[in-house]
């Protein structure tokens, strides 16, 4: 497993754990607690470095040569700008809503993830025939 898949394994699984804390939140009426907001923010070093991996891969020598770059660089930056937004929303509307939009947030990751390795995956195979 590359450094770059284990990154995303160990960020998905602290979405994973977040949701179901954020689901007991919401339905305590609650708004999200430090437990919470500490362990988003250690996902989000991981999102940094899964950036930082990601770029370093996707300039390297083993990118596919169909690899839309850009494309690839914009949804590792969009991955890497969800939970803050979402912290900051929901810090700011101290509601059921708010505690939701970050639910929302912690969900999207995941999908990033996926629409990340679609791209990696179709550019090999538009690059090897």
């Amino acid at each position: 497993m590359s450094a770059f898949a284990a990154v995303m394994t160990v960020a998905g699984a602290g979405c994973a754990v977040a949701t179901v804390w954020i689901v007991v939140l919401l339905v305590r009426d609650r708004t999200p607690d430090r437990w919470l907001l500490n362990l988003l923010a250690a996902v989000e070093v991981l999102l940094l470095l899964l950036l930082v991996l990601g770029v370093v891969r996707a300039l390297g020598d083993g990118a596919p040569d169909a690899l839309p770059v850009v494309e690839y660089v914009g949804y590792l930056v969009g991955t890497v700008l969800l939970l803050p937004a979402g912290v900051v929303w929901s810090v700011g509307e101290r509601t059921r809503g708010g505690t939701a939009v970050l639910l929302v947030a912690v969900l999207l990751v995941p999908f990033m993830f996926l629409r990340l390795s679609d791209i990696w995956t179709l550019a090999g195979m538009r690059a090897g025939g």
